[in-house]
């Protein structure tokens, strides 16, 4: 059995941001079917069949399985790790605009796209998304987030 090993963010604060750098990148994948059945079983999710099955995707006319908007989505809680362990994230979106289907690798990206101070909280924007290894965009999303200062 693998171990799994949970790593704890670092502590991080408005300060260390700057408004257009780019966050380190994470790899996921080769993304399997195996991927898409643990997080239907974990999701209680397994109406759409064309997630798990090549016949019935085939058959609705769909390039064959397409793993769900979904797992794709909770990819991008790469931002959490990005933020830091004392942010409090306050607003998240993800929209699916591409198909990601096995074998495809998942780069999960992510840029500061704002940061400002309003009503005295410290807010950092970010920009994420994930693209495939032919470079095209899959997920793309976003995040805002509450930072403590470090002047606080």
């Amino acid at each position: 059995m693998q171990k799994v090993q949970f790593e704890t963010p670092k502590s991080l604060y408005f300060e260390d941001f700057e408004e257009g750098a780019e966050l380190a990148p994470t790899t996921k994948g080769p993304m399997m079917v195996g991927h898409q059945v643990r997080w239907a079983g974990a999701a209680d999710n397994y109406d759409s069949e064309f997630h798990h099955d090549e016949y019935v995707a085939k058959a609705q006319g769909l390039p064959g399985i397409l793993l769900s908007g979904p797992l794709m989505a909770s990819l991008l809680t790469e931002v959490s790790r990005w933020l830091g362990a004392n942010a409090r994230i306050v607003r998240f979106y993800d929209r699916n605009s591409g198909h990601t289907m096995p074998r495809d690798l998942a780069h999960i990206r992510g840029i500061v796209k704002r940061k400002y101070v309003e009503a005295g909280r410290a807010m950092v924007e970010i920009e994420c998304w994930i693209e495939n290894q032919n470079g095209v965009k899959t997920t793309p999303g976003g995040a805002t987030a509450e930072l403590p200062r470090r002047s606080a």
